[in-house]
């Protein structure tokens, strides 16, 4: 089977799970991947590197084309929205040249699923809603669903759901939330992102190499978070919690591994709370995964209400593997913080309060035992349910079931 893979950036260093699938569906098909050229989050080397191969084999059967502007996404809403409409332009100028059997089309950027449109003649679509726009936006911006934008959008979004053959999304919740815009049922599945068991594993305290590059205590009780510093995370609210634990206690450390757009606006609050036990560093390279993730005695997880129902975090199924309890802070009656309850492999605060978080921290701080059967259900949930071959296989069925309908 010939696949055309359309995404908006792939860059191995940055979209692990796009590159694997990509790989994972070239080991029974031919599988052509059209993009544009990665900019953001990446070295000025790796950056270089793509813009002088815009062709690579990545795999015998795996060939990634590039296109666009070599000029990056753009600063600022408007200008980048611009970049975007152009990026799906150039991508589905070169996706014409390619015969295919089955198309698959990721959410990024947000216009790239208009092109099911263009295609659904040619060959059945498999569109990958890893993120829901304009929901994305409208929570950002905090836009009124009686915006003219957000009601053009909500327009494309509806065309987007109708004209493509299959609809993939990542959670539960999300997939509710497409069924509100009414797309039928029996066309949207659930894939639960996967992550790669046998690269990510547990490391013990003793020979986890970030306590002596941080220069930390290996006796202290550590709530720990990696990943994007982003705006929507509830970082007051946990620097609530690590505010009051710090007047009862010297060793429950917060540490924060990151980068992102509220990274400033954190430094600043822990500076102005004068906080001694939230501690925060720089993204870690990627080799050092299963030690960032294994880190905590609870890894903390967290999106503001309703966030749930329109984004769900990857780190999730990392920090499973690296046979971590999770600390989540979601919409309690979320369908993923009653999967973290109900699978014992973590906890959740309740309602977003700062009194639930610091109660939590308490009680796990003082019965630290218990954390080891979470430990062991996080490591298994991720073997069971979270394995890569498990879940690409799925995409594979998918194509492959789309395909014979014709």
């Amino acid at each position: 089977m010939n696949i055309t893979f359309l995404v908006g950036h792939l860059a191995k260093e940055r979209h692990s799970l796009l590159y694997e699938l990509a790989l994972d569906l070239g080991e029974h098909n031919n599988v052509t991947v059209i993009t544009g050229f990665p900019s953001r989050r990446i070295t000025e080397e790796t950056k270089q590197y793509y813009l002088e191969n815009p062709i690579e084999q990545v795999a015998e059967n795996v060939k990634v084309i590039r296109v666009g502007s070599k000029s990056g996404e753009g600063n600022g809403l408007f200008i980048r929205m611009i970049k975007y409409v152009l990026l799906t332009f150039s991508i589905y100028k070169e996706a014409k040249r390619h015969q295919a059997d089955a198309i698959y089309i990721y959410s990024t950027p947000p216009f790239l699923g208009l092109l099911g449109t263009k295609f659904k003649k040619i060959a059945p679509t498999l569109y990958n809603a890893q993120d829901l726009f304009p929901d994305t936006l409208v929570k950002m911006k905090k836009l009124s669903e009686k915006n003219l934008l957000v009601k053009f959008l909500r327009n494309l979004e509806k065309k987007v759901y109708n004209t493509n053959t299959k609809i993939v999304t990542i959670s539960e919740d999300m997939k509710n939330t497409i069924l509100q815009q009414g797309c039928s049922a029996d066309k949207v599945e659930v894939i639960q992102n996967w992550v790669d068991i046998d690269k990510i594993n547990k490391v013990d305290r003793e020979k986890n190499q970030l306590f002596s590059k941080f220069d930390l205590d290996k006796e202290s009780f550590y709530i720990s978070y990696a990943g994007d510093i982003g705006l929507f995370q509830n970082w007051e609210v946990i620097l609530d919690a690590a505010e009051e634990l710090e007047r009862e206690f010297d060793d429950i450390k917060f540490v924060i591994i990151g980068n992102g757009s509220y990274k400033k606006s954190m430094e600043k609050s822990i500076k102005r709370r004068k906080l001694n036990n939230t501690l925060m560093f720089p993204l870690q390279p990627i080799d050092l995964i299963s030690s960032a993730y294994s880190l905590g005695d609870l890894e903390l997880v967290s999106l503001e209400r309703d966030m749930t129902k329109i984004a769900l975090p990857s780190k999730i199924g990392q920090i499973l593997a690296a046979g971590s309890p999770l600390l989540g802070m979601f919409d309690s009656d979320s369908y993923i913080s009653n999967e973290i309850t109900n699978e014992g492999i973590g906890v959740i605060v309740k309602n977003f309060k700062k009194e639930s978080l610091v109660e939590l921290v308490k009680y796990y701080y003082h019965n630290r035992h218990e954390l080891d059967l979470m430990s062991k259900n996080a490591r298994k949930y991720a073997e069971e349910k979270l394995a890569r071959k498990t879940q690409t296989s799925k995409y594979n069925d998918l194509l492959k079931g789309i395909t014979s309908k014709l």
